[in-house]
């Protein structure tokens, strides 16, 4: 069953993204050569895969949450009415 705290992780996951884009701004201006434009490519799509698959696995635990709360009402409501 997931509960809410299961989401902490995943959402400062998700954070990296601007700590990933930190990196690519430094070595493009920072960096010993500046990237090609092949590399910077790359590295923008291969970015933009990684974060919708963690997007993806990350609204999915939300949904389970969500579905777990919702069910944990319906038990207690029940449970409510029995006694």
């Amino acid at each position: 069953m997931a509960k809410l705290y299961d989401l902490e992780p995943m959402i400062m996951d998700c954070w990296r993204v601007c700590n990933d884009l930190e990196t690519v701004f430094k070595q493009i201006g920072d960096g010993e050569r500046e990237p090609t434009h092949d590399e910077m490519m790359n590295t923008l799509m291969g970015m933009q895969q990684l974060y919708e698959w963690k997007f993806e696995q990350l609204f999915f635990k939300y949904e389970q949450v969500m579905k777990s709360s919702s069910d944990a009402d319906k038990d207690d409501s029940t449970l409510k009415k029995i006694e």
